[in-house]
């Protein structure tokens, strides 16, 4: 039997699907094999085929029925993110919705002039549309919308905020507009304390606890949840 891992690359497609489905990430990730991961690729992409079809209607707006982003300009995006503030608040988003082509620690933020308190725009990662797709997009925009509208409303408005995370249960938004990260673990080798990712393996790198030589660990992808998988890199 092959027990090989998945690659980041494989895990980054099956992650994307599962959004596309309407499926969570969930711990069952860290255990699949290779070809465990591949199957679920392929079974999953046509599941997905067939709920865009389904949800697909020329005069409705369906957010389960989008799987890809024109990139090219801000103007699909823009008008999704309208509908999407339609659909869930009644009302539209009366601020630019932008791309960023250089954002890759964050999948998108809400921004306002802090001395005006006036709303300036919502920002979305294209980076990390092309590496987790569509759906990853739609999340991420529902979730900026709850902290634009309460803002508007003059209400909490922050992630940590009791408002804020009823509203994104509300409207299925993710609590956390966060990045997928990946890397080697690292541990300083005196006192092994854990000190994050590294995509690459450097002999100079050295850790801040004890100014000690880094040890490389496995290969991780650590998903917006906070699951954990080691894969190939």
């Amino acid at each position: 039997m092959n027990n090989h891992k998945p690659t980041a690359l494989m895990m980054k497609t099956l992650y994307s699907l599962l959004l596309e489905v309407g499926e969570a990430p969930g711990s069952w990730l860290a255990d699949l094999t290779h070809e465990e991961a591949k199957d679920w690729i392929n079974q999953l992409k046509q599941q997905a085929k067939k709920i865009a079809k389904e949800c697909s209607h020329p005069s409705m707006f369906a957010e389960r029925s989008i799987r890809s982003i024109d990139t090219s300009s801000d103007k699909e995006l823009d008008w999704i993110g309208n509908q999407l503030s339609l659909t869930y608040f009644g009302r539209p988003c009366k601020i630019p919705i932008e791309w960023d082509k250089t954002l890759k620690n964050a999948a998108g933020y809400f921004s306002f002039d802090k001395r005006t308190r006036k709303p300036l725009r919502i920002v979305q990662s294209m980076w990390q549309y092309n590496q987790f797709g569509a759906q990853h997009v739609i999340g991420t925009l529902k979730h900026e919308l709850a902290h634009y509208h309460l803002f508007m409303e003059g209400k909490p408005f922050d992630d940590k905020d009791v408002e804020f995370k009823r509203e994104c249960q509300r409207i299925h938004a993710p609590l956390f507009a966060m990045a997928m990260h990946e890397g080697f673990e690292t541990f300083c080798s005196s006192c092994r304390t854990y000190t994050g990712l590294e995509k690459k393996q450097k002999e100079k790198l050295k850790s801040r606890c004890c100014k000690s030589p880094l040890e490389f660990g496995n290969y991780l992808l650590i998903f917006p949840n906070g699951w954990r998988v080691e894969v190939e890199k």
